[in-house]
């Protein structure tokens, strides 16, 4: 049996078992890591053989601005404007305001490239 047909009968049991990576590959020839890993891996073949692009998603937080803690009457500029917070596992990128879009793109590029964070 081939290496892929074999790993994709191991997920598509996994998948089917409704456990953790970890509780289905205990005792097994084979990790959780690994077994996680050839699902993302079946996954992009799939999803790249059906002509579709990956998907990838991630969280948005927005917080709301602190309130002052006493009324100040000052002639001091306003303070900066709260970043938008994106984050993606374990990754956490601050976007404030003014930021340089190019700069921004390359960051999640690169994030992609390397599978998200872990």
């Amino acid at each position: 049996m081939g290496t892929i047909k074999l790993w994709r009968g191991r997920v598509s049991d996994w998948r089917a078992s409704g456990k953790t990576s970890a509780d289905f590959s205990e005792g097994k020839e084979f990790s959780a890591g690994g077994l996680r890993h050839w699902a993302h891996k079946l996954q992009k073949r799939a999803l790249a053989a059906r002509g579709e692009p990956e998907l990838r998603l991630g969280r948005v937080l927005r917080r709301p601005a602190p309130e002052p803690l006493e009324r100040e009457v000052s002639t001091a500029a306003s303070p900066a404007p709260e970043p938008l917070i994106v984050e993606c596992g374990a990754l956490r990128v601050a976007v404030r305001p003014g930021f340089d879009r190019q700069t921004l793109a390359v960051v999640l590029d690169l994030v992609a490239a390397r599978g998200g964070a872990r």
